[in-house]
């Protein structure tokens, strides 16, 4: 049997990444919104919700001003995928999973007193929120390679290969 390939991460969530991404690029600098749309391939409006979302959550500042934008609330090394993740949505598997994903809508699982997949969710949910803790914006932005080796350093497992590689905001 082949192993999961996907995970679903949302839009808002996976562009908040990439924005926090570019501006760990360049972590004293303040990027416009323009720029940071622009370097992303995304809708300015769009880009402008996420931005507000990560600054309320106090992940970046608002840089007023002729040469204002958004930066880092902190350095790099101090913000983790976990962090902009929950400021954006929700962590992969959240600690309800179980009472609050049982396939019904109005209701939680009907196998809460004795589940066997229980572990296996518990598990799974222990190392990713591990690896989302412990991975930050400065191992992201030491580009594919770096970010590959933390990865492999860490959690000794098959890391796949991407098809592109992002770019920084000029």
């Amino acid at each position: 049997m082949e192993g999961v390939r996907a995970m679903k991460i949302t839009a808002m969530e996976e562009v908040g990444m990439r924005c926090m991404v570019q501006l760990a690029l360049r972590p004293r600098a303040a990027i416009s919104l323009a720029e940071l749309a622009t370097a992303e391939g995304l809708p300015e409006p769009f880009a402008a919700k996420v931005m507000a979302r990560l600054r309320r959550a106090g992940l970046v500042e608002a840089v007023r001003g002729r040469r204002g934008g958004y930066r880092l609330a902190a350095p790099p090394s101090a913000i983790t995928v976990a962090s902009v993740l929950r400021a954006t949505g929700t962590l992969p598997f959240e600690p309800s999973f179980c009472t609050r994903r049982g396939g019904r809508r109005e209701a939680a699982c009907t196998r809460l007193a004795d589940c066997s997949l229980r572990p296996v969710w518990s598990h799974i949910s222990a190392l990713i929120d591990d690896l989302l803790r412990r991975t930050t914006l400065a191992n992201l932005a030491e580009g594919e390679g770096a970010a590959r080796a933390h990865l492999a350093a860490r959690w000794p497992l098959a890391v796949p290969r991407t098809e592109t590689a992002p770019t920084a905001v000029p």
